[in-house]
This record gives C-alpha cells, structure tokens and sequence, in this order.
C-alpha cells in the first residue's frame, strides 16, 4: 500500500468518529462526498454542477446550525465550531468544483 492510499484510509476512519460524534445525516453525506474525490477528484463537469448545488446547500444548514449552536444551545461548543468548520470547508470545495465546471466549458 502506498502512503497516499494509507492517508485517504486514515482520512475516512477520521470522518467516521466525525460522523458519530455530530449524529447528522448531512454531515455524513457530506463527509461520503469529500472522501469520494480525495480517491477520485477528476469529477465530470456535469456532475460538479450537482455536487455544488447539493453541497451549498449543506453548507447554508451548517451555517443555520452553527449560528443555533452559537446563540441558542450554547452548551455544545464543540458540534458549533465543526458546524462552522464544515460551512467553511464546503464553501472552499464548492469554489474549486466551481472552477472545474467553468474552465471545462470555458
């Protein structure tokens, strides 16, 4: 096995304990969706425009949750930080998919 392949698997049993812990569908899905292009992100332009729209809109959940977390159920830091982290990240993602579907079609 090479390194790369031991770090997408070290990578995916991460995202599992993530999965766990936040108990949320669409984090999950997301996570599955981050996993399947680290082994494979030469991803169609076709399909990049379906990933964005799906993954923007778990972005704007984990925006309305992080800000839930951070004004209303204050008590769970932890789950508000990755709810704004995942925000973030999916964000950035979206950006580069993005970029793929525009200089593909140029």
């Amino acid at each position: 096995m090479n390194e790369n392949t031991i770090d997408i698997i070290n990578s995916i049993n991460d995202f599992n304990e993530l999965s766990e812990y936040m108990q949320d569908e669409e984090i999950t899905q997301s996570l599955v969706a981050i996993a399947k292009l680290i082994a494979k992100p030469d991803i169609p332009p076709d399909k990049a425009a379906q990933l964005i729209v799906q993954i923007q809109s778990y972005s704007a959940k984990f925006a309305m949750l992080a800000s839930w977390y951070a004004n209303v159920k204050k008590d769970d830091r932890a789950k508000k930080n990755i709810y704004y982290s995942a925000r973030e990240a999916l964000d950035k993602l979206a950006d580069a998919l993005k970029y793929t579907v525009r200089t593909h079609h140029g």
